[in-house]
């Protein structure tokens, strides 16, 4: 059963996060295997720090978050519940500038290869038109038997 959906769509519909740890807000791009996810960096972000400036960890996690709104749109758009996934691994993490409290990020990710429960996802956080991080995660997803 296809579920057609709309984009741009929240990103509380299609991850398991809620406030305060939800760092994605939406949904404006997806074409199977990739997509394009937006975050504002609001005042109230557990990641931004007393000078303004968002967390080096913080941009790792958004990059997870939006991997995982991309497959909780494929999951929608398939009739299946939202999956709950796990971050396992990162590799080659490059941060290149910094990003501010009322900046907004599009994090384009692509899943390039799937095996087992487990997804390889290389990714790019954007914010004004700059690069400024970039890196690849693994991600586990349990079926139903590994839960």
């Amino acid at each position: 059963m296809n579920i057609v959906t709309k984009l741009p769509i929240s990103a509380e519909m299609l991850v398991p996060h809620r406030p305060p740890f939800l760092l994605v807000d939406r949904l404006i791009e997806f074409s199977g295997v990739s997509g394009v996810v937006e975050s504002y960096i609001s005042m109230d972000n557990l990641f931004v720090t007393e000078d303004g400036h968002l967390k080096e960890i913080a941009m790792v996690e958004i990059l997870a978050q939006s991997a995982a709104a991309v497959k909780g749109y494929s999951d929608l758009q398939q009739g299946k519940e939202i999956s709950m996934g796990f971050l396992v691994d990162i590799r080659g993490f490059n941060f290149i500038k910094r990003c501010n409290k009322g900046d907004t990020i599009q994090t384009r990710i692509e899943i390039t290869k799937s095996f087992s429960g487990f997804s390889l996802i290389n990714g790019s956080l954007v914010c004004s038109g700059n690069e400024i991080a970039s890196g690849s995660i693994k991600l586990w997803v349990p079926d139903d038997s590994q839960k």
